[in-house]
């Protein structure tokens, strides 16, 4: 690019550019992207850039971004420009790239910043506060933990307990992880006491250290700061004002306000970050704008959008303050802005304006059409114009081989260049821009890939440090207040961990509640024994009382009913074994030059779904397995590798969706996958034609098509197949009872593959218990985002703000409405609202062709808010909209939601979900559950952790039948389900292995726990005793051990013993030992007989003596035994005894 804006720099208005002279009218956006990187090329000084709104100033930003080859000196001040949605849902993405901006506005030379309206009206601190909040930490200095973790407070970062996103810290035992704007990871500071021992960089996935550094800085992470001098002017402002409107508020009201307005005065004294408290900065002196960190030169570009902007902030914040003083919940304090023109007048700017000036710079520098022409012509017409102008060609790397390609083809001399140099003729740059042009005074045409092959180039350069999406932990994690099930004692309350001093001695136990104010404490060591009680919708179990037998006569009832259970389903499921399917072969060699064509990188969880699904298919037993993985987590290419294997042996493939829209998108990515083959696909749906349906039909009898895709139009009697022998099915509990009924006599005789996010609870514990195949994919595809889920009150000016926010970044948004009548007097109404919106209905009830022109529209972004009613729920794939609205969430099953607001976040941008539900609406207990589990489970992976929390919403009967509910409910679906799998394992003669063994426990009087201190969270707690109980081997303890020490510092002595305690225990589970006895002066150490025959004598003799003087060296009943005597090292020694020990074995002859 360096060659391209060094020959646009000798243009007269790059100078003009540099004068302040208000003579640029009616710029394009293309136009000023090559002026701005043109004059800051040529001129390398600061510049402010001021767009109207932040979508224009994204834009700008990505075209100047990519002209100037991304320098760390370019970047976008982005500002949330509503304080209403900012007060409810902050975008973290945008404030973190504030925080940036703000950062590189103090320290970085020559910037190029490029920002908006809402962000040089805001108050924010000044420079010099913003300069005084910075620590600098060095190694081996003296501080204590306590003074930064203040001063991170101050400072606006968020305490969590993981530090997996920017701008949030987290205390560990002598650790301190904070994730800073200015790093591309997160640091860790260990303390030995007050020392700073070491400052380390570490991985935001693994948490394990990277590398180590002596110091770090760590800026601001807010900009919503107070000083102590602006506390006390805000205090004195709002006790004046408070006065003043006393006379208009009755005692209660006035009361709300005071209690409202102390908690957030509260918030500000504690340095608690809170969006909504950017309003208090209003009522201090001590702020200035964001002009004013740094001397540059500013560009206000145009300056009747950005009046009109403002016009539209200051409106809009005067009636979300009006209704929150109205509701008593804030003062009727409006000046929370400056004047734009009043901030801008000293600063001399350059004024752009939006239509005609007085002598107007022209700029020739053009938008090029798209080039639709074969690529033989194209090449002509190229270097018909590389003779009279110099022609660029900025291109990806697969275009320049086939530019290249032509070229040389017809003796067309061209020339590669790396962007800094442009020769005569033709020149190739391997690069991105988004669009080419004409510069007709500097002889230059410049191509880009949308001209010549008409690609979209999407721009865009945040570096995205948001934490991608993972993989959710167990669905069934322990909170306190749980109901959990312990196996011999049933149903009690699990109360939250407790540490108590038995004999000396600390221990970590289980609190449980149980009926009758009865406690129980389970020693975390025997976390096994309790497990998460999960039941039906709205069932509060009974809880057992300590030392009845009620638990013991539930269990034998259950027991009892189960058997019978089992023989039916076995009876059930049989059937199915007895059929013969087709066995298909290995794999050929088109099969494998088919799956290479794939332009992706396969996760490992898809590679290990495909050869399970191929290992099924070549068994003479037909195939029935679930494919369960979340939204746009690549099930299809699986299906679409299973159906080519199908149909390269001859056998046709049916792939049944439950949506026409779906079948139509099915359709079109079998079309692109298989163009390269000779496979016929058809797609049979309501939108098909008659006279084309029939053809299908008759094509189909007689096997002439390949694939046929539809809706469940394909199970109706006249669709007849030559020879069907796969069966892909696209959300199977969408699909009515009749349409079951059919799909399950298919099953019987071919293979059949049912894909699903969110497997219906009888099909996953189906699933579960062995009587059916699952493969799952649980791998995100990279740069996959968690959906941002807010749950709020359904408010007009909100959504109007929200859809404005989506469309402000050049998004779409869709918003959910499940009322038909009322659905195009919303739409009415939020075209009014947002005029400049492309507002469009799809529901159910219209006919076909509506349907289909409204959805391809909204695909094709020729309307960017879409109302509509669940049609959307397994409809199109639209990875440019990314903001969903759903109105009434709380009236939505949780799969239904969960499904829903799959429909955003399929690209790398922050997507948001916004649940509403209607205003002073008293949500129920389920509702509300439903919705917080949406809200919990927003990572990507979670469809079938979201199937298993269902069963606690929705209830767990159609698992097997209604009879079943009520056993299930009674010890929770965990344990219900390991019964049935035992007892249809034993009717069917199969040993069921259970989890691997515990190691012996050794009860040892050692203090050795995991204190609250080194471990703050429960949950924290728990995995940790879980990970040392599954530890087998040492080299395995070590590596924890390794692991606990980079993640929480230094280990305390307690925590060590704890780790030895293990050690003893794997040692002592060896064959060689025989007994081992803890007494209250000594320990006993008693080796095999065929051990003691084998070990060296003399050797073992040296040894013990060489470790301690004091241990007893005996040999009883031709066994080695050992004495140790009890002090505080003893453990130590029979470690160290044991360790050593395996060597000695007498040398043979």
């Amino acid at each position: 690019m360096e060659a391209i804006l060094q020959r646009l720099s000798q243009h007269p208005a790059v100078e003009t550019y540099s004068r302040h002279f208000e003579r640029f009218a009616n710029v394009s956006l293309a136009q000023e992207a090559l002026l701005v990187a043109a004059f800051y090329k040529k001129h390398q000084q600061p510049l402010i850039i001021i767009k109207s709104n932040l979508f224009q100033a994204q834009q700008l930003y990505d075209k100047v971004a990519t002209l100037l080859e991304h320098p760390e000196q370019v970047f976008l001040y982005a500002q949330e420009e509503s304080l209403r949605v900012e007060a409810i849902a902050s975008s973290p993405q945008i404030h973190a790239q504030k925080m940036e901006a703000l950062m590189k506005l103090l320290t970085v030379e020559n910037p190029l910043c490029i920002t908006h309206t809402a962000a040089i009206i805001r108050k924010i601190p000044r420079k010099e506060t913003l300069n005084n909040l910075v620590i600098e930490v060095f190694k081996g200095e003296n501080q204590p933990p306590a003074n930064i973790i203040n001063k991170l407070r101050e400072m606006g970062y968020t305490q969590a307990n993981r530090v997996d996103q920017p701008l949030t810290f987290a205390v560990r035992g002598g650790i301190i992880d904070v994730y800073a704007i200015n790093y591309d990871q997160p640091i860790r500071i260990e303390f030995f006491d007050t020392e700073i021992e070491s400052i380390r960089t570490f991985d935001v996935h693994t948490q394990r250290t990277i590398e180590t550094v002596e110091s770090i800085r760590i800026p601001f992470a807010t900009d919503v700061i107070f000083t102590e001098e602006s506390i006390r002017q805000i205090e004195m402002k709002i006790e004046k004002k408070l006065e003043v409107s006393a006379s208009d508020r009755d005692t209660m009201e006035l009361a709300a306000l005071r209690e409202t307005i102390e908690q957030d005065l509260s918030y500000i004294r504690k340095s608690v970050k809170e969006p909504r408290l950017y309003r208090y900065l209003g009522l201090s002196d001590d702020v200035g704008s964001m002009l004013d960190l740094c001397q540059a030169k500013i560009v206000v570009s145009s300056i009747e959008e950005i009046k009109q902007q403002q016009h539209h902030i200051v409106s809009d914040t005067v009636e979300y303050i009006q209704e929150l003083a109205q509701d008593h919940r804030a003062l009727a304090a409006f000046d929370v802005f400056f004047d734009a023109m009043t901030i801008l007048a000293p600063k001399n700017p350059l004024m752009f304006h939006q239509f005609d000036v007085k002598d107007e710079i022209k700029l020739s520098w053009h938008a090029i059409s798209k080039m639709n022409q074969p690529l033989p012509q194209l090449s002509l017409k190229i270097k018909q114009q590389s003779e009279l102008m110099d022609v660029v060609l900025i291109l990806q790397e697969s275009e320049i081989r086939l530019m290249i390609e032509q070229f040389i083809n017809q003796n067309i001399p061209y020339q590669i260049s790396d962007g800094k140099v442009i020769h005569p003729g033709i020149t190739i740059i391997h690069g991105q821009y988004d669009e080419g042009f004409e510069a007709i005074e500097e002889k230059l045409i410049v191509y880009t890939s949308k001209e010549l092959f008409s690609t979209t180039i999407r721009l865009g350069r945040f570096v995205n440090r948001f934490k991608e999406a993972e993989v959710l932990g167990n669905y069934d994690e322990l909170s306190t207040g749980d109901y959990v099930v312990h196996q011999q004692h049933g149903i009690g309350k699990y109360m939250g961990l407790t540490t108590q001093l038995i004999d000396g001695v600390h221990k970590d136990f289980l609190h449980i509640a149980y009926r009758g104010d009865d406690v129980l404490y389970v020693p975390l060591e025997q976390f096994r024994l309790v497990r998460k009680f999960v039941s039906g919708e709205g069932a509060s179990p009974k809880l057992n009382r300590l030392g009845s037998s009620e638990w013991t006569k539930t269990k034998k009832r259950l027991s009892e009913n189960i058997a019978d259970l089992a023989d039916r389903l076995i009876a059930l499921y049989a059937t199915r074994s007895e059929h013969i399917g087709y066995a298909y072969k290995e794999d050929t060699n088109m099969q494998r030059e088919f799956e290479n064509e794939f332009e992706y990188e396969l996760t490992d969880d898809q590679k290990q779904a495909i050869t399970e699904i191929k290992e099924d298919m070549m068994k003479a037993k037909p195939m029935d397995r679930l494919l369960c993985g979340d939204v746009g987590f690549g099930k299809t290419e699986v299906a679409i590798r299973a159906a080519f294997k199908a149909v390269s042996e001859n056998k046709q493939v049916a792939f049944l969706c439950p949506t026409t829209v779906l079948s139509r998108q099915h359709y079109q990515t079998f079309i692109k996958r298989f163009m390269n083959y000779p496979v016929n696909i058809a797609v049979l749906n309501r939108f098909v034609i008659e006279s084309r349906q029939k053809e299908i039909l008759r094509d189909l009898a007689i096997g002439k098509i390949d694939i046929l895709i539809g809706t469940h139009r394909i199970l109706s009697k006249d669709v007849k197949f030559k020879d069907l022998g796969f069966l892909i099915i696209d959300e199977e509990q969408r699909f009515g009872v009749e349409h079951k009924e059919k799909i399950k006599e298919l099953r019987n005789s071919i293979d059949v593959l049912s894909l699903s996010a969110t497997p219906i609870p009888r099909t996953l514990q189906m699933s579960l218990i062995g009587l059916r195949s699952l493969s799952q994919l649980n791998t995100p595809p990279s740069n996959r985002l968690p959906v941002q889920t807010y749950i709020i009150e359904k408010n007009r000016n909100l959504i109007k703000e929200i859809i404005e926010r989506e469309l402000a970044r050049g998004g779409q948004v869709f918003y959910l409405f499940n009322n038909v009548e009322q659905i195009f007097s919303l739409a009415y109404r939020l075209q009014q609202d947002i005029p400049y919106a492309k507002v469009a209905v799809a529901h159910g009830q219209m006919n076909r062709e509506e349907i289909e022109d409204v959805m391809f529209q909204f695909t094709e972004n020729q309307c960017n808010v879409l109302v509509c009613t669940t049609i959307i729920e397994t409809g199109i794939d639209i990875p440019n909209a990314n903001t969903m609205i759903i109105d009434k969430a709380d009236t939505f099953g949780l799969s239904q939601l969960y499904q829903i607001k799959g429909r955003v976040g399929r690209s790398d941008r922050l997507a948001y979900a916004y649940l509403m539900y209607e205003p002073k609406k008293q949500l129920s207990e389920v509702a509300s559950k439903r919705l917080g589990a949406i809200k919990e489970f927003t990572e990507l992976g979670s469809g079938y952790k979201i199937a298993m929390r269902d069963l606690t919403i929705r209830g767990a009967g159609d698992l097997l039948g209604p009879d079943q509910s009520g056993f299930i409910d009674t010890v929770g679906i965990d344990m219900y389900i390991e019964m049935l799998q035992k007892a249809i394992a034993e009717k069917q003669g199969i040993f069921v292995a259970s989890e691997p063994e515990a190691l012996p426990k050794v009860m040892m009087k050692i203090d050795a726990y995991i204190p609250k201190n080194f471990a703050p969270e429960d949950l924290e707690k728990i995995n940790m005793y879980k990970r040392v109980d599954a530890i087998r081997t040492l080299r395995g303890l070590n590596e924890l051990i390794d692991e606990i020490s980079d993640i929480y510092g230094h280990l305390p002595a307690v925590v060590s013993l704890l780790f030895e305690k293990k050690r003893l225990e794997i040692l002592l589970s060896e064959e060689r030992v025989h007994s081992f006895k803890e007494q209250s002066t000594a320990v006993e150490l008693v080796f095999t007989k065929d051990y003691s025959d084998t070990i060296d004598g003399v050797a073992l003799f040296t040894l013990v003596n060489q470790v301690s003087r004091d241990i007893e060296l005996k040999y009883i009943q031709r066994r080695i035994v050992l004495k140790f005597k009890k002090h505080p090292k003893w453990l130590s020694e029979v470690t160290q005894v044991l360790m050593q020990t395996k060597k000695l074995i007498k040398k043979t002859a």
